[in-house]
């Protein structure tokens, strides 16, 4: 069973009993404690229930919750996945097939929703890290996992000119690749934590300093 069914299901038997213990979930999904424990912290954090000592509890209206948690988050120009407010530096923008747009705080957060909405995205622009100017994220040239992390990790930076990142990934390591290597590369990071979406959008773990 995929993650996302394993939650799904964990919150509409959840919604039924009321409250679970982690050894009834335990039991149910055949999974680890430690993988019941980091759905419990996922699905806290999107205030879709609440972690309570040996289970969870359901709570009250927490769909409709997290549904105003992401709305007011959207109607901010927050990030869709953290709910992070970008800066023009790491902006990441996303244009659905229904026209409607929506921002992500930084390419990591912006590729993670493209994981996540798959067909339904027709264009994406991400920011040059230097120039700061956008540019189709297709035709960017990532720079994965270097030591500068400005926001969200593993830190995935994006250039308009593949010479830059050259010279940027050879100044603080990481990888080079294209847009799909970039996908790849979220998406191992993902099965590895037994989640999706953004699992550890950390705070701003490496200053940029004078890069």
């Amino acid at each position: 069973m995929k993650p996302t069914e394993r939650r799904k299901q964990l919150l509409e038997w959840l919604e039924k009993e009321g409250t679970l213990s982690l050894a009834e979930m335990v039991t149910r999904f055949g999974v680890t404690k430690m993988t019941i424990h980091r759905d419990l912290g996922l699905l806290e954090g999107r205030q879709a229930l609440k972690r309570i000592h040996g289970g969870a509890a359901r709570l009250e209206n927490g769909t409709q919750r997290s549904d105003s948690h992401k709305q007011a988050a959207s109607a901010q120009g927050n990030c869709l996945i953290c709910y992070r407010p970008p800066t023009q530096q790491l902006l990441y923008t996303i244009t659905k097939n229904n026209g409607e747009q929506q921002v992500a705080c930084c390419p990591h957060c912006g590729i993670s929703a493209q994981l996540m909405m798959g067909d339904q995205i027709a264009m994406a622009l991400t920011t040059d890290f230097l120039s700061g100017r956008l540019h189709a994220a297709q035709h960017s040239f990532f720079v994965l996992g270097s030591v500068v992390v400005p926001c969200c990790k593993p830190s995935i930076l994006t250039f308009s000119e593949e010479e830059v990142s050259e010279r940027f990934q050879k100044g603080f390591g990481g990888t080079l690749g294209r847009f799909e290597d970039a996908i790849e590369f979220l998406r191992k990071d993902m099965s590895i934590h037994d989640s999706e979406g953004c699992p550890h959008c950390s705070g701003h773990s490496t200053s940029l300093g004078t890069v």
